[in-house]
């Protein structure tokens, strides 16, 4: 796919085929940071045909005198890309994509113009039991693209319990083991989501582990 070329500098896709790991709270506070943080002009697309977690918090904060300080957009459709590929040029610098867990076709069109695919899962093994297909099908929507050498992959850890530090390493050890990239700062706050939720105040100490996470992703860009 040729993109064209006032495409946002920054489009990221938020993924990983399983639910309940702290995609949409993730996507979110990363929109928050590129907003807020680094003062860029952000849209978050809501592309979860399950739960449209972004979409009502958006809505919710945006209803009750709270706007949040990007754009929102519910895209949950397999042409996601087409339309961030259609929509987006020359209007924004960063688009996060909310994928959701359900949808492999969703997944691949988000890779397909992205250039940063962000894989979540928690340090639980039946969480990391996904990681593998996960992985293959943004491989594979990036390749389908003709975009294979443009779209950085890593996963990131939510919903660290730091209490099991060992256990964490381990599992940390055997994605490494298998190829695959992990990012070094892992998210232990995203249990916060509740009280951020529906807000355009993100929890300082959770925004704070976002932070440093795109900071690395950044240090890698």
């Amino acid at each position: 796919m040729a993109l064209p070329a006032n495409m946002p500098g920054r489009v990221i896709a938020v993924t990983g085929l399983k639910g309940g790991i702290g995609k949409s709270t993730l996507a979110m506070f990363l929109a928050f940071v590129y907003a807020v943080v680094y003062g860029k002009r952000v849209l978050f697309v809501d592309a979860d045909p399950s739960s449209q977690t972004g979409w009502d918090w958006w809505k919710t904060a945006r209803d009750n005198g709270e706007a949040l300080p990007f754009d929102l957009e519910s895209w949950p459709a397999s042409n996601v890309g087409e339309l961030v590929a259609d929509r987006t040029p020359g209007k924004y610098d960063v688009v996060v994509i909310d994928c959701g867990g359900d949808s492999d076709a969703i997944l691949k069109a988000a890779v397909s113009v992205a250039n940063y695919a962000l894989i979540v899962t928690t340090p639980n093994k039946a969480d990391i039991r996904r990681l593998a297909a996960t992985f293959g099908s943004a491989v594979k929507g990036a390749q389908e693209a003709g975009r294979a050498s443009e779209v950085e992959l890593a996963i990131a850890f939510t919903k660290v319990d730091n209490r099991r530090q060992a256990m964490n390493a381990r599992r940390r050890d055997e994605i490494v083991a298998n190829g695959l990239p992990i990012l070094d700062k892992e998210l232990s706050l995203l249990a916060h989501y509740a009280d951020a939720m529906c807000t355009n105040v993100a929890d300082p100490e959770a925004l704070e582990e976002i932070k440093l996470l795109v900071k690395e992703m950044e240090a890698a860009a």
